[in-house]
């Protein structure tokens, strides 16, 4: 199956749709996902167009892989499909193996299992005659969250929220969303001025004004030797923040 890279994040508005910008940064280390102890495989779903997302991620310090589906099936099918699964693969039951538990979250249906120090989900819901989702692997045991933004410029007022690397063919990414007390021409002016000191171009910028229906918005692209940087700044205006997207790729 091919990697296809998607946005991690819904997009609400203009201003929540700059900051979806999806890119993560370097990391030491040579994989996230691939080493020693083999991960469980999940089987695709039943008539479905199965994607991955990243097959070597790693998201506020656990390892993941997640792949999402489109399915000619429906939401139900699919729920059956994995209970099914689940329950007859572990017969006879194995050490730190469990039943596949199914919760209801909205529209969605979630299936979980355990395998482990793995935590395998399939998340599912309607669409049109069928069905779409995600199915994910984590790896829970052994392993301790971190928000991890070594690499990644902030002002001193940013707080990390949530950080998201990946390894895909040699490039190596990092995106942390970040949020701000200081307004949003506050933040734009630190990056502007501290990203030219440090030796960044400016390549590309887009800014999307405040409207009835969406906050302001200010997108930045920088490069540096083989690194590129995108910063997304924009307001959540319920929680009176300025929200930081910044995307450092290091090719």
């Amino acid at each position: 199956m091919q990697k296809v890279r998607r946005a991690l994040w819904p997009r609400r508005s203009l201003g929540l749709l700059a900051l979806a910008l999806v890119g993560q940064q370097a990391v030491a280390q040579s994989s996230f996902t691939y080493g020693s102890t083999p991960w469980p495989e999940i089987p695709a779903p039943p008539k479905a167009k199965v994607e991955w997302v990243s097959d070597d991620m790693r998201v506020n310090g656990i390892p993941m892989r997640v792949q999402r589906f489109d399915s000619a099936v429906s939401k139900e099918e699919i729920v059956a499909y994995y209970v099914a699964h689940w329950k007859t693969s572990q017969v006879p039951a194995k050490p730190g193996q469990t039943v596949a538990a199914v919760t209801p979250h909205g529209p969605d249906t979630l299936v979980a299992r355990t395998t482990g120090p793995f935590y395998s989900l399939v998340k599912v819901r309607s669409a049109g005659s069928g069905s779409e989702g995600t199915i994910s692997t984590s790896q829970v045991l052994g392993v301790e969250p971190s928000l991890n933004t070594s690499g990644v410029p902030a002002p001193s007022s940013a707080k990390a929220v949530n950080v998201v690397e990946a390894i895909d063919n040699g490039k190596r990414n990092k995106q942390v969303l970040f949020v701000s007390d200081d307004s949003i021409d506050s933040v734009a002016n630190y990056y502007a001025h501290s990203l030219k000191n440090a030796g960044w171009t400016l390549v590309q910028e887009q800014k999307a004004p405040a409207t009835a229906k969406s906050s302001p918005a200010i997108v930045r692209m920088f490069s540096r030797k083989d690194q590129q940087l995108d910063i997304a700044v924009g307001v959540d205006t319920e929680r009176r923040v300025t929200l930081i997207n910044a995307n450092l790729v290091s090719f």
